[in-house]
């Protein structure tokens, strides 16, 4: 009976424990969980740009904060600029915590805006947080007429596109609108920055209708160092510190509603290069996830990588960025109505 007894009071002493420190326990589950899996970073994006580069860095450094280690890869899934991409995430994918959206920015806007597509609630998206965010910025080439804004109102200005629900598409469309400029987007870019880029330099296009600061930075350095762009307007909440010549979209508009308009399209780039979840993933392993995901950016390799790649750091948490997602959500319908209409993006 002695052995019995010491047995079951081992027993009840490792219950006992494990009552006291449900963390380690959780932990352990995750590590459990994770240890031989891979995680799947699905990049709505071709290869090439920042929406591509961001979530490889990433890849790289974040499996050794998660329990369990788990590999990390990346996935390019091209289309709709990353609603197809956004779908598979939300409705398709295993929650389960495997898969993890890299997607273009607008995202939320574009469920937020009603985009008829959207097989998504942004409202539910678990953030893990974002990688950096910077302003967008309209820009030409070198050899292009248009210089200035008042050149973009005198003459039509060809610009590279990926689709109606990127940047690419929406700044330019949105400017024409409000400042009475002659953009055209040529849309259909599906390989995004390189195609765009190999355009522009052909001739094929003048430039580009939205591109981040800090895309531009670690792929066209070469074309920022040799002062091969003219940088026409940039859109943000503020002002890029780089860019303190490039007038702000939202400082030139003059009437109230198209200030509303602007700060709905700016909000995004508030976003900038974040990754997100579909909802209902085992909150141990969510809350695992998101740390790991600040303390991959906090990573000394990670640092030193992105500093060789030109990668601008500036992390935002997954509770700052569902700060910003009950601010756009709390925009009035009316706002969001006439700002879907600007973007010509009703029926879509």
């Amino acid at each position: 009976m002695g052995p019995l007894k010491s047995a079951g009071s081992l027993s009840a002493a490792a219950f006992i424990s494990v009552m006291l420190c449900p963390a380690a326990a959780s932990a352990q589950d995750v590590a459990a969980f994770y240890k031989g899996k891979t995680i799947q970073i699905i990049c709505g994006f071709a290869p090439g740009g920042g929406y591509d580069l961001y979530p490889r860095v990433l890849a790289r450094h974040m499996g050794r904060h998660i329990p369990g280690q788990p590999n990390i890869v990346v996935q390019n899934m091209v289309g709709a600029s990353s609603v197809r991409a956004s779908n598979h995430v939300y409705a398709i994918a295993p929650r389960d915590g495997t898969t993890i959206a890299a997607v273009n920015q607008n995202m939320p806007m574009y469920s937020l805006l009603g985009g008829k597509s959207a097989q998504f609630d942004a409202r539910r998206f678990a953030w893990l947080g974002t990688m950096a965010s910077s302003n967008g910025v309209l820009f030409t080439y070198t050899t292009s007429q248009t210089k200035t804004l008042a050149d973009a109102v005198r003459r039509e200005t060809l610009l590279g596109g990926v689709g109606t629900n990127s940047d690419s598409h929406i700044f330019p469309t949105l400017i024409n609108k409000l400042l009475n400029t002659k953009f055209k987007v040529i849309n259909g870019y599906g390989g995004g920055t390189s195609e765009i880029n190999l355009a522009i330099e052909r001739g094929e296009v003048e430039g580009r209708g939205g591109n981040t600061w800090a895309s531009l930075q670690s792929t066209n350095a070469i074309w920022i160092n040799n002062k091969k762009l003219n940088y026409v307007v940039q859109i943000g909440l503020e002002k890029e510190p780089d860019l303190g010549a490039t007038p702000l979209l939202s400082d030139l508009v003059t009437s109230d509603d198209d200030r509303k308009a602007v700060e709905v399209i700016s909000l995004p780039t508030a976003i900038g290069y974040a990754h997100w979840m579909a909802p209902g993933i085992p909150a141990d392993r969510f809350s695992a996830l998101r740390k790991a995901y600040m303390d991959a950016l906090k990573d000394p390799l990670l640092l030193q990588e992105a500093e060789k790649l030109q990668l601008l750091i500036t992390p935002k948490s997954g509770e700052e960025i569902e700060k910003l997602m009950d601010r756009a959500f709390a925009t009035p319908q009316p706002v969001l109505d006439r700002t879907a209409q600007l973007l010509e993006w009703t029926g879509q």
